[in-house]
């Protein structure tokens, strides 16, 4: 269970926090990691985390799972969803921007990001006045919800 908590929170994380705050996603992980927990202990317990195999695990045992464990983890899915949304906007409107001010260049054409933990986001706000419209635009749409 520990290791399904480990893998599953650090894609899930990896995902949904390159741009936003992380705190968005966690709850809802969170509360399908314990809602599943008897599940995951008696059906997935052999199953080696990671590529999606606990996930489909949950689904070829679909029949015994518990009405908490599938709404926990369709909230979670859900969630996940929208922050992938987001993040796919900003990156769309910020791509060039986030190279520009947030990227350190690692070779001729090459750049790193540090991403998690809202990092894009802060250095893309304390850049604000030299980002594009359409940048700031998303940026405000994100920073107001």
């Amino acid at each position: 269970m520990k290791q399904f908590y480990k893998v599953f929170l650090a894609l899930t994380f990896l995902t949904v926090s390159i741009f936003i705050k992380p705190a968005l996603a966690a709850g809802p992980v969170e509360r399908a990691i314990v809602a599943c927990e008897y599940e995951l202990t008696h059906f997935c317990a052999t199953v080696t985390p990671g590529e999606g195999r606990l996930m489909m695990c949950l689904g070829a045992h679909e029949d015994k799972i518990s009405l908490g464990c599938g709404i926990a983890v369709y909230e979670a899915a859900v969630a996940i969803d929208v922050l992938a949304s987001v993040i796919a906007a900003v990156g769309t409107a910020c791509g060039q921007e986030i190279v520009d001010h947030c990227a350190t260049a690692i070779g001729d054409n090459d750049f790193v990001v540090e991403a998690g933990q809202g990092q894009v986001v802060q250095c893309l706000a304390s850049n604000q006045s030299s980002l594009g419209e359409s940048c700031n635009a998303v940026l405000a749409k994100l920073m107001t919800n």
